[in-house]
Formats: C-alpha cells, sequence, structure tokens
C-alpha cells in the first residue's frame, strides 16, 4: 500500500479515448454541436471531458473541446 506521508514523487499518466456519434438529418444537415454530445452536462453548462464552460452549446462546440473530427459520417455508405 503507498505512503504518500512524504509527499508525492512523480505520477503515472493515464489516457483515455473517446468517440461521440452527432446526428446528421435525412438532408444531410448535421448537429454537431455540444448539446448533441453526451460529455456535456447540461445543467453546469461545461464539458464534463476538460471541465471549461461552453458558450452557445445548442449551435457550436467549444472552444477547447478535446474532440477531434475525422470527417467521416457513418452508415454512409450503407444501403437502404
Amino acid at each position: 500500500m503507498p505512503n504518500f506521508e512524504s509527499g508525492v514523487s512523480s505520477y503515472i499518466k493515464g489516457r483515455c479515448m473517446v468517440e461521440v456519434n452527432f446526428p446528421v438529418d435525412a438532408r444531410g444537415n448535421a448537429d454537431v454541436s455540444c448539446n448533441q454530445c453526451p460529455y456535456y452536462g447540461r445543467t453546469s453548462r461545461t464539458c464534463q471531458l476538460n471541465k471549461q464552460t461552453v458558450n452557445y452549446p445548442e449551435k457550436y462546440i467549444g472552444a477547447s473541446c478535446p474532440l477531434t473530427f475525422t470527417g467521416e459520417i457513418e452508415g454512409e455508405d450503407e444501403d437502404v
């Protein structure tokens, strides 16, 4: 069991990768906004990934959004 009475000498980093799917309507209009992200805290109006306050989450993504966007649209090549 670790003993931190003398302080912390170093840290070990842990990382995680998340994937978020944003909706696209039948006409091809995408809603890429914090409001559509499951990591957006509506009550606190903050991103739960970076703990930053988000301005205009119904319309935009936050300036400090940690997500990177590939431009891929899931289901685009699937036959209906």
